[in-house]
């Protein structure tokens, strides 16, 4: 009996260790088509596996690794690996890890990094998010997207249409407009900053043409558009003026005010030319809403038309069949805060 009992007792101990491995081996590798058509079955949203790999849709409780799927993926804890999904990922706990989704990356939570085709949404505290469309978190690190970002708190805001945050810690640009309550250095055509600075002016400029200027940003930084009227080839001519501005401080009361801006004249039916400049404006605040403002500027033209510098250029080289010019110029307005 002892020596039947000898030789037993080690292969239940053998097959037990053989038995835990496998499940051990189980869990930490999840194959499947669609949950629960997988190797861990319905049990698949209790499991957090290292490697899991669907042809089409799984579930987990974390990824503590990889996870690949063609379409969808879910997790119902949170992501400290890599997840990759043709379609969307969906994290109902933190993301710490990489998500990168054809479509869509949504997260409750956590410091990790969306990457998506179309959007990607971040109820809590995110880092990094790069989405197609849009991106969407309640405090992000980097928001970059191809047209919308919004945040309650952001360190930088990159968007080719549209940014919208509280507070704007570092750079906020976008192609049209940023939108927050606290951005110093935001960049676009129309900057609403709430504790930052709106003016609209009168304009003149050494051509005897003038525009209205609306200009919007901050004390730093900020955005201009207007549009006027011109003279060009012995006609009234529609005259419209885009560009970004930066502020520097030199007095109470004064500051420069450095411009580049493009500058366009139509007669609504034929586009008649474009102007780029360089000014450099002091402006002088007569009262906290009133600024004056007066400097040279420099055009690149095919054409000088000053009348304060009829005749004269700094520069001028051939351009096919014609000449473009580095040409000086003068700018005068008043400004009215808003």
């Amino acid at each position: 009996m002892k020596i039947k009992n000898c030789i037993l007792l080690p292969a239940f101990i053998i097959t037990g260790f053989q038995l835990a491995a496998q499940e051990e081996a189980g869990k930490a590798v999840h194959l499947g088509l669609v949950t629960p058509i997988s190797t861990q079955g319905i049990h698949a949203r209790e499991i957090s596996p290292v490697f899991a790999l669907h042809a089409l849709q799984g579930v987990n409780r974390d990824n503590k690794g990889a996870s690949i799927a063609g379409l969808h993926t879910t997790l119902y804890g949170s992501n400290r690996g890599v997840m990759i999904s043709g379609l969307m990922n969906r994290v109902k706990g933190s993301d710490k890890g990489v998500a990168i989704a054809g479509l869509i990356n949504t997260a409750q939570n956590g410091r990790g990094i969306q990457v998506a085709g179309l959007h990607n949404q971040n109820t809590g505290n995110g880092f990094i998010q790069v989405g197609g469309i849009s991106n969407s978190s309640h405090y992000s690190l980097l928001q970059l997207s191809g047209l919308v970002n919004t945040t309650q708190n952001a360190g930088y805001q990159i968007a080719g249409l549209f940014n919208k945050a509280g507070t704007v810690k570092g750079l906020q640009l976008s192609g049209l407009i940023n939108v927050a309550d606290s951005s110093q250095y935001p960049i676009g055509i129309l900057n609403f900053i709430k504790n930052g600075e709106k003016q609209i002016g009168v304009q003149v400029y050494d051509d005897v043409s003038a525009s209205i200027l609306l200009r919007t940003g901050s004390y730093k930084t900020y955005g201009i558009i207007g549009a006027g009227l011109a003279r060009d080839q012995k006609k009234t001519v529609l005259q419209m003026e885009t560009g970004l501005g930066y502020r520097i401080p030199l007095a109470h009361r004064l500051r420069m005010n450095t411009e580049a801006v493009i500058i366009a004249r139509t007669d609504v039916h034929n586009f008649i030319k474009h102007v780029e400049s360089l000014r450099i404006l002091a402006g002088w605040k007569i009262t906290p809403g009133l600024e004056l403002t007066i400097g040279p500027a420099m055009y690149l033209t095919e054409q000088s038309d000053s009348e304060l510098f009829a005749g004269h250029y700094i520069w001028k080289f051939k351009k096919r069949a014609s000449f473009l010019l580095l040409a000086p110029g003068a700018v005068a307005g008043i400004n009215i805060r808003l």
